[in-house]
């Protein structure tokens, strides 16, 4: 390292500071699991199975680790609890927490 590039990266010079900071940084964006109401519920559930029905592809929200994350693919199965997708992926219906076509 030359004395340009350690005048731009203060905080590395401290014995593993940037790894700190890291995980200080994904740990502020954890929250606790959205709770849903029963009316969200019920109109999630329509909305499965209209997407199961229909085949087309969705754009599917749903928390884990306490993060939410997005994934689209088109619901091939709903079976046991689970939601499983074309590309042989699954959730659990408990994870997820919002179901949007992607057509619109």
């Amino acid at each position: 390292m030359n004395r340009e590039s350690a005048k731009w990266a203060p905080f590395e010079s401290l014995f593993k500071t940037k790894d700190f900071l890291k995980e200080y940084e994904s740990k502020l964006l954890l929250h606790p699991k959205p709770i849903l109401s029963e009316d969200e519920l019920s109109e999630l559930e329509t909305s499965l199975l209209d997407a199961y029905h229909t085949q087309e592809k969705v754009e599917v929200t749903y928390y884990y680790q306490g993060r939410d994350y997005h994934k689209q693919g088109i619901i091939r199965l709903i079976a046991q609890g689970k939601v499983y997708f074309g590309d042989s992926t699954s959730l659990y219906l408990d994870q997820i927490l919002k179901i949007k076509d992607t057509n619109y």
